[in-house]
């Protein structure tokens, strides 16, 4: 293996490991946390605050 692939290719897999520790530190890998946290259903034709933001952005007064 060439030394230029590991100097290349390691703030990448650091970056990796890096995430994976603080994914596990925030219980992202416990079963555990879904049983506890059921998920909301939302309504289709309801309007979450984030659309609307999103539109003040899009949209713009000629």
């Amino acid at each position: 293996m060439d030394i230029r692939y590991l100097i290349v290719g390691a703030p990448f897999i650091i970056a990796f490991f890096y995430t994976l520790f603080w994914l596990k530190r925030w219980g992202a890998f416990n079963s555990s946390s879904h049983n506890n946290n059921p998920k909301k259903m939302t309504i289709k034709n309801e309007r979450s605050r984030g659309d609307l933001i999103l539109e003040n952005i899009f949209l713009t007064k000629n």
